[in-house]
């Protein structure tokens, strides 16, 4: 009987002795600050939007690029991709990381091309093109 208490005792001090991990690394989705497309462009041409993006520190964030998936004929769902490194878990510090960038769509055909700018999961904005 004692070496079972024993046991269970060792037991529960290793098991609450072990500490949450502070610093992650991961992959993740970056919200959008801002997006900016032309309205108007002609056939043949990229559809070239201004984005910027804003983030909480907490870490490293090394931004990856566009996920952009053509949901529907010429309706395309975009979001922002990041690798999280030494993510602090626990504290979230006072600054921001910003980026300005661009991001590019090849149109092949004429019509309305939609763009859905989304923060993951939710819709942030929703651009119109007309292409002629």
């Amino acid at each position: 009987m004692k070496k079972f208490l024993l046991a269970t005792c060792l037991f529960i001090i290793v098991s609450c002795s072990k500490k949450e991990e502070l610093n992650k690394t991961f992959i993740g989705y970056l919200d959008f600050d801002f997006t900016n497309s032309p309205t108007m462009i002609p056939a043949g041409e990229k559809i070239i939007s201004n984005v910027k993006i804003e983030f909480p520190a907490g870490g490293e964030i090394n931004f990856t690029g566009f996920e952009i998936k053509e949901i529907l004929p010429r309706q395309f769902n975009i979001t922002a991709n990041a690798v999280f490194e030494n993510w602090n878990t626990q504290i979230s510090l006072p600054a921001f990381y910003r980026f300005d960038t661009t991001v590019s769509i090849n149109t092949t055909n004429s019509g309305l091309y939609i763009l859905k700018f989304y923060n993951t999961p939710t819709l942030f904005k929703s651009d119109t093109v007309i292409v002629n």
